[in-house]
């Protein structure tokens, strides 16, 4: 009997926890507590200092990013104007060409020429002339049209029945390219009588003497 009770209350007393081992478990939780703090301090740190250098990249990106569209603004604005420029310069010397042609046609017409000869010319002139016009070359307004010193440029002021500063004749023809002047044209302008404006100059010499 009492074996059999003792033998129970043993096995008790083995599965029940001592109250050392439960003292001591306590002091070590304690204890990894503040290194727990620590390492998240740590890694805090670490995540501003790697939250900073991203932000950092990012501004120099967009930098970076800004001065190569800049850059290829400028690239972009630097070949059109080595296109234009080239483009306006080959126009203007197929302007000479037409104006030589133009000047042959009209002595050949006049002359009374080789039929054959008006009728290619004359194509050649049309082909030319649809060149021209394909590029968005167009013929500045010309006699009968107000001087414009933008369009044109004064070769001679005559005298004339029209209003002073009317076009009346056109020396040489003026082109535009795409609303700027390719070459201005070269013009006679209509003035005031010549007789009138010598006696307004003399009165008014007179006048200051």
């Amino acid at each position: 009997m009492d074996e059999k009770e003792n033998g129970p209350v043993s096995e008790t007393v083995a599965h029940q926890p001592s109250k050392t081992s439960v003292a001591q478990e306590k002091p070590e939780q304690q204890e990894s507590t503040p290194d727990t703090l620590n390492q998240i301090s740590q890694l805090e740190d670490a995540l501003d200092h790697e939250r900073e250098k991203s932000e950092d990249l990012l501004r120099r990106l967009q930098y970076l990013q800004a001065d190569f569209e800049n850059y290829r603004k400028r690239v972009e604005k630097e070949v059109g104007d080595v296109k234009r420029f080239s483009n306006e310069r080959l126009l203007t010397d197929l302007l000479t060409v037409k104006d030589e042609l133009d000047l042959a046609f009209a002595k050949a017409h006049e002359n009374k020429q080789n039929p054959v000869l008006l009728e290619g010319v004359g194509m050649v002139q049309k082909r030319l002339q649809n060149i021209l016009s394909k590029e968005g070359v167009e013929r500045v307004p010309g006699e009968g049209s107000m001087f414009n010193p933008d369009y044109h440029e004064a070769a001679l002021r005559v005298v004339s029945d029209e209003d002073e500063g009317t076009v009346v004749e056109e020396v040489r023809a003026g082109y535009m390219l795409k609303g700027r002047v390719l070459r201005p044209s070269i013009v006679k302008v209509a003035g005031k009588n010549l007789v009138e404006e010598n006696e307004q100059a003399e009165t008014s010499e007179a006048d200051r003497e």
